[in-house]
C-alpha cells in the first residue's frame, strides 16, 4: 500500500477544524443567550414575594432563666417601604412584649410556635395592620442560671 493513500488531503483537515470552530462559537452563543434569559426570567424571582426585616436581638432575664432572642418580619414585597418605616417602632414593640414573656415556654416546640403566631398577632393589633405575614424566631438562647 502506498503511503500518499494514507495521509489525508490538507484541505479535508482544514475545513473540518473550520467546522469544529464555527460550531463551538455558535454553541457558546446560545448557552450565552440561555443564561441571560434564564438570570433575567428565573433568577430575579422572588417566588415567595415576601421581605423580611431582623429585628434587633433582646436579653430577657426572668428570675435566673435568660434568654437571647431575634426575630425576622415578614411582610408582602408590596409593603416593604411600610416596615422600613415601621423598623424602629417595631423593634420597640418587640421589646415591650419580651418583657411579659414566660421564658419556660420556650423549650418546647409548641410554645415557640406560640410565640410567634403571639408575636405577630399582637404586633398587627398594635400597629392597626394586617401587613405582618409572620414573626419568625432566628436565634434563641435559653440559659438556667438559677441554682435549684
Amino acid at each position: 500500500m502506498p503511503i500518499n493513500k494514507m495521509i489525508p488531503p490538507k484541505k479535508k483537515v482544514a475545513s473540518d477544524r473550520f467546522a469544529m470552530i464555527a460550531a463551538s462559537v455558535v454553541l457558546l452563543f446560545f448557552a450565552g443567550v440561555a443564561l441571560f434569559i434564564y438570570l433575567g426570567r428565573v433568577a430575579d424571582r422572588n417566588i415567595s414575594n415576601s421581605t423580611y426585616a431582623e429585628l434587633q436581638q433582646n436579653i430577657v432575664n426572668d428570675q435566673g432563666m435568660v434568654a437571647r432572642l431575634s426575630v425576622s418580619v415578614q411582610v408582602s414585597r408590596d409593603d416593604d417601604e411600610w416596615l422600613a418605616d415601621n423598623k424602629a417602632a417595631l423593634n420597640e414593640q418587640f421589646r415591650k412584649e419580651l418583657t411579659s414573656l414566660d421564658l419556660e415556654t420556650l423549650r418546647t416546640k409548641e410554645g415557640l410556635q406560640e410565640l410567634q403566631d403571639e408575636l405577630t398577632r399582637k404586633l398587627n393589633l398594635v400597629f392597626k395592620t394586617d401587613k405582618i405575614q409572620a414573626v419568625m424566631v432566628t436565634e434563641l438562647l435559653l440559659q438556667d442560671q438559677r441554682n435549684d
